[in-house]
């Protein structure tokens, strides 16, 4: 035999090799899901005590964050995949749609994938649902995966010791391995190991869709933040950037609207003279209605602006409304509407 027939003989072979672990990588996450080949999810050698360290606390600790971590990107791309899979446009996936009509591994793959995914067991799968569940097992497979040395597709003892920062103050590295490792074979396979990780990602806690709600009003808590500093600073760019490029600014007391950049021209004075300390400013904001979802948002409050100026104070409440979207730069104020004048008494009386 050729020395070239040998090498392709070689490559062919390794080829093939990697096809058969990719192969039974899919399809272990597959019975991963169903709980069709696993043990209990609780090592047994290692029972749970009310005194170790929370399931959350451990996950955040391999390294994961789960919704909080979801880039716009992910969340477009979930949701562009729930909706060609969703025909009817309900807004959720049937066990039809999904199990029965799709192509996607195999129909019992499917019905596993769906059953995880259907965290309140009512046999459909919501669009926060099923991003939910992408999020916390996609970053489960690559957390595990970048542990994996030799790419055989299973994390030794050995392996987990060096790729993880666990305190030993606070975990035991062996019982926080031995509770992922169901079947006690000393290593980690997807399986096991997403079995685990969503049982831990979910246990006491809300809702997919009130976690992915939480998520949007704590970026936007972030943004008003942004927004309330600018005025502080008297960065006027800054508050620039916060603004669309499209936006528009309605005002009850003139009944009108008009342009939010044309509202930035008339703002830039006041602006100028906070960064040159010719005056004090500060704007602060409170809710009463917020909602919306991965891309969109409609907030409605109060918010005070307080300026000082040669020794005089102003104070204004004013009621307001928002529409805001998030593009890759961030959220961006598409419709801002001062309604009407607020009082003291009204700003007093919204949750902070």
């Amino acid at each position: 035999m050729s020395l070239k027939t040998i090498v392709m003989t070689q490559k062919a072979s390794r080829e093939h090799h990697m096809k058969q672990c990719y192969l039974s990588y899919m399809l272990a996450c597959c019975f991963a899901v169903t709980g069709q080949h696993m043990a209990t999810a609780q090592s047994p050698n290692h029972a749970s005590d009310p005194s170790e360290p929370s399931p959350g606390l451990i996950l955040k600790r391999l390294g994961a964050r789960m919704e909080a971590g979801l880039s716009l990107e992910q969340h477009l791309a979930y949701l562009r995949h729930f909706d060609r899979i969703d025909m009817d446009h309900d807004g959720h996936h049937s066990t039809t749609e999904y199990i029965e009509k799709g192509a996607y591994l195999t129909p019992q793959a499917r019905r596993g994938i769906f059953q995880a995914a259907d965290e309140n067991g009512d046999a459909k799968v919501s669009r926060a649902e099923y991003v939910l569940n992408r999020a916390i097992t996609d970053e489960a497979k690559d957390i595990l995966l970048s542990m994996d040395e030799d790419r055989d597709m299973a994390v030794t003892w050995s392996e987990f010791q060096t790729h993880t920062d666990l305190d030993s103050s606070e975990f035991s590295k062996i019982a926080v391995f031995d509770q992922l490792d169901t079947n006690g074979d000393r290593s980690l396979i997807i399986p096991e190991f997403l079995r685990v990780w969503g049982r831990w990602a979910r246990q006491g806690q809300a809702p997919a869709n009130v976690r992915l709600d939480l998520k949007r009003e704590q970026e936007l808590d972030r943004f008003w933040q942004e927004v309330s500093s600018t005025v502080q600073e008297g960065d006027f760019e800054g508050y620039a950037a916060t603004c669309h490029g499209e936006g528009v600014l309605v005002s009850g007391a003139s009944n009108t609207s008009y342009p939010l950049a044309h509202a930035l021209v008339r703002w830039e004075k006041g602006f100028q003279d906070t960064k040159s300390g010719a005056m004090q400013a500060s704007v602060d904001f409170k809710f009463s209605h917020r909602m919306g979802d991965a891309t969109t948002a409609h907030e409605r409050g109060i918010f005070r602006y307080e300026t000082k100026k040669n020794q005089e104070t102003t104070v204004d409440w004013i009621h307001f409304e928002a529409l805001l979207v998030k593009k890759a730069s961030g959220w961006k104020v598409l419709m801002e509407y001062q309604k009407s004048a607020a009082g003291e008494h009204e700003w007093q009386a919204l949750q902070p």
